[in-house]
């Protein structure tokens, strides 16, 4: 077996130095054809930024927030898995897409012809494949942009981090108006059920009942003496009072309990009012920019080196093939009459 490789091994040696001129000549060729066919490649520049998301970008509970420490709410807390799936999906967003391609021309840039069947297709797939959005290892987001001019794949790269501000703060935004408007709403529906109450605690005041336990004892003592007097008038005034209490003092009692009630809730609405009205007016960076895009001063693409070692190392290999072969076919003839004479010696 080993004297077999051995023979393998100085035949191949042998072979490849019977062909080294036309293997030399085809490896050359090739080097300085694919080297020169390289020099026509348009190169390419990427521009890379790096971000991390933040935990939260509530305004109002962020500047807000009286409680005790709560990592969430830290404004320089980092995100964690929810969070970066999040701004994942929105740096992917329709939204950011579209506003590249009309902001640079995209479809003029990527010289796609927009009235072609299926132009917005072709100009979608151009550029995802030049906007990269990747994970880190470390929990951060890289968005990395190539062009064949460095400077515009610098400023696609800024423009996707501007823009991430403005969908998401667009989108909180949406939700705290919407969240205000009911608030609002409810506030006025809470002011009215307050002005209502007001009246009927008018309407018990106005006969004369203003507390009902304060009063109710200053009658059982004026009605206690007027009894030991025998003064009828007082008594008969004073069982007046008492009914005035037995009907309007429970009424009285129950629309005070109501109307603190609905206090405590109308100054809860004002303060979520409040929150969101920060919510809506104001805005927060929603990203942490680690390394910010700068113009590329070194192509990416083309590795001419790498393209002249690799063509010519696939045209040597397929040479070495196609000689096999060539080989193998001329030694057919030859071998074929030599067993045919020891066949009739036979």
């Amino acid at each position: 077996m080993e004297n077999n490789n051995q023979y393998n091994s100085f035949s191949l040696l042998k072979f490849l130095w019977k062909w080294r001129k036309l293997l030399l000549v085809v490896c050359l060729a090739t080097a300085i054809l694919s080297a020169i066919c390289s020099f026509f490649i348009k190169p390419r520049f990427k521009s890379t930024a790096t971000i991390y998301a933040p935990r939260t970008n509530s305004m109002a509970k962020i500047l807000l927030n009286e409680e005790n420490y709560n990592e969430r709410l830290d404004i320089k807390a980092y995100a964690i898995e929810e969070e970066t799936e999040q701004m994942m999906q929105l740096l992917n967003a329709v939204e950011i897409k579209d506003s590249l391609i009309k902001q640079f021309d995209l479809a003029k840039h990527y010289e796609v012809d927009m009235k072609a069947k299926g132009a917005m297709t072709k100009l979608y797939k151009a550029l995802t494949n030049n906007l990269v959005i990747k994970r880190t290892d470390y929990g951060a987001i890289t968005i990395t942009v190539s062009d064949e001019d460095p400077q515009t794949a610098c400023d696609m790269t800024n423009a996707v981090l501007r823009l991430i501000d403005t969908v998401k703060n667009r989108t909180e935004r949406d939700r705290a108006v919407a969240a205000y408007q009911a608030l609002r709403r409810q506030m006025d529906s809470i002011d009215r059920e307050i002005a209502r109450l007001d009246d009927s605690i008018k309407l018990c005041m106005e006969h004369g009942v203003f507390e009902v336990e304060e009063q109710t004892n200053r009658v059982m003592q004026q009605y206690a003496i007027a009894v030991a007097q025998g003064n009828n008038a007082a008594i008969s005034r004073l069982n007046e009072e008492q009914a005035k209490l037995a009907t309007w003092g429970p009424k009285l009692d129950a629309w005070h309990d109501l109307q603190f009630t609905f206090r405590e809730y109308q100054s809860l609405c004002k303060q979520k009012m409040m929150d969101a009205q920060l919510d809506m007016q104001g805005s927060l960076p929603v990203k942490f920019v680690v390394d910010r895009p700068a113009p590329a001063d070194k192509k990416y693409y083309p590795k001419k080196s790498l393209i002249v070692v690799v063509s010519t190392l696939c045209v040597f290999i397929l040479s070495v093939i196609v000689l096999l072969m060539i080989e193998k076919i001329e030694e057919k003839p030859t071998t074929e009459p030599e067993e045919a004479v020891d066949r009739t010696d036979a």
